[in-house]
């Protein structure tokens, strides 16, 4: 068998706790430390066997692979599940999206054998697996080459892209058996995740706008704290609507933001918008947005919030305006990459700090059109409060060359003359405000007396 990669204690420590106690265990790989770590908690330990055919013959009821075992694959996979049909899996791995992984290769190390948790995860399904547990695994920090504040940021920068990207290697534990598959996305399509609480007019308002969308085919998903029963009847209208399919999900979380999350799970669309119950939309809301985004490279579209905010987008003046209500704009999945779509549950600021975390990585493309979503809500979105939320992880932005090379404000020299001479002398400083002060009046006072004056010419 394909010896294991170097791993650490704890990856040992996690592995032996997974196994239980008292089973019998196929080790692939020679690790040593690890048979005995296995034995010490009771198992039965077969290390490195020679074949499959010698592992079909100990009758596991564990079996542990590590990274050169998925050299072959999905058949790798298929060839064990024959082998030792009844035997739960454990199987780690070096992630290929793991940032100190990443940071080497940008630095021209080749990295070792990785594999991406997608893949295997597909390699398992492919062979009848269904995985149970995930564990993530972090090894102790080497120095990159780069300074300490350049590899932090580009480690942040990575991580906001994939949160994955923390995780140097990952535990999946799987067994044979039969599950649901998740949702495929369905090119296309748009989602609407729609929140709910107890206000059913709200809701029924809600549900039949987003039945009169333009846009087809659609996704509509509602998850609600009514019971099922109810919330039925209040969806009554859409349910019959063509090409619109419903999800009802009733006694759903408390908090908005934890039943939006919910919602995304389930979603197969393409496009993604998600709504608070009480939101109107016009007609064209949807295909606008959708539109919008046919028309360039951008991963997400945002509607007009109704106020003028420039035609460039600017974070700041959209946080100032308190213009980032969820449903206000729409993310395509297929261009988002690996990027969590996931709200900050509990938090006042979690549907501003999402809206953040988007910019910070993608530029969006605006509509550029009348309003087209009537939304009552109030949402925190104080750039001051955002900062002191994120001071400890801060938000690494994909900035623009024009933005960095801004020209600064023009400096006002008598400003300027004035603090340098208040620091060496306060007396002089007064001195100085008092005379700026009797120039400004005495050129307002010669202002108004031209103006006075062309007005009795007239």
């Amino acid at each position: 068998m394909t010896p294991a990669a170097q791993t650490v204690g704890d990856l040992r420590t996690l592995v032996t706790r997974r196994a239980g106690l008292r089973r019998k265990v196929a080790l692939l790989a020679a690790d040593l430390a690890l048979s005995k770590s296995l034995e010490q908690n009771g198992c039965t330990v077969l290390v490195d066997p020679e074949s499959l055919e010698a592992v079909s013959a100990f009758h596991p009821e564990v079996v542990v692979a590590f990274d050169g075992f998925a050299a072959d694959g999905a058949e790798g996979f298929r060839k064990l599940a024959q082998a030792a049909p009844g035997a739960e899996l454990i199987f780690s791995f070096a992630n290929t999206s793991s940032s100190s992984l990443l940071l080497q290769a940008l630095l021209g190390v080749s990295p070792p054998p990785t594999a991406s948790e997608r893949e295997v995860r597909a390699w398992l399904t492919a062979s009848g697996f269904v995985v149970s547990a995930r564990d993530v695994v972090v090894t102790p920090h080497l120095e990159s080459g780069l300074s300490a504040d350049t590899e932090a940021a580009l480690r942040q920068l990575f991580e906001q892209l994939n949160p994955d990207a923390a995780a140097d290697r990952l535990l999946l534990v799987a067994k044979r058996g039969a599950e649901a598959s998740p949702p495929e996305r369905t090119p296309g399509l748009t989602t609407v995740i729609l929140s709910a609480g107890d206000d059913e007019g709200a809701l029924e308002g809600t549900v039949r706008s987003v039945a009169g969308q333009l846009q087809q085919p659609l996704e509509l998903i509602v998850v609600s704290t009514l019971k099922n029963t109810r919330l039925d009847e209040l969806a009554r209208a859409a349910k019959g609507r063509a090409g619109l399919s419903v999800m009802l999900v009733g006694e759903g979380p408390a908090d908005p933001l934890a039943r939006t999350n919910f919602g995304i799970t389930r979603a197969q669309g393409q496009f993604v918008c998600c709504l608070e119950a009480g939101e109107l939309l016009e007609r064209n809301h949807l295909s606008s947005l959708v539109h919008r985004l046919g028309t360039g490279t951008e991963a997400w579209a945002l509607s007009s919030p109704g106020v003028d905010l420039g035609r460039r987008f600017e974070l700041e003046r959209w946080l100032e305006a308190g213009a980032v209500q969820r449903g206000r704009y729409l993310v395509d999945r297929s261009r988002l990459g690996s990027f969590h779509l996931q709200f900050a549950e509990g938090l006042a600021l979690g549907e501003a700090m999402f809206f953040c975390r988007l910019a910070a990585l993608f530029v969006p493309a605006l509509a550029g059109a009348p309003p087209t979503l009537d939304s009552q809500r109030t949402v925190s979105s104080s750039s001051a409060a955002l900062l002191e939320a994120m001071q400890g992880r801060p938000l690494r932005t994909i900035a623009s060359l024009e933005a960095q090379l801004k020209a600064p404000p023009p400096v006002d020299l008598a400003e300027l003359m004035q603090e340098r001479i208040t620091a060496k002398n306060e007396t002089a400083g007064r001195l100085v405000s008092q005379a700026r002060g009797l120039v400004e009046r005495v050129r307002d006072a010669a202002k108004k007396a031209r103006a006075q004056a062309k007005d009795e010419q007239k």
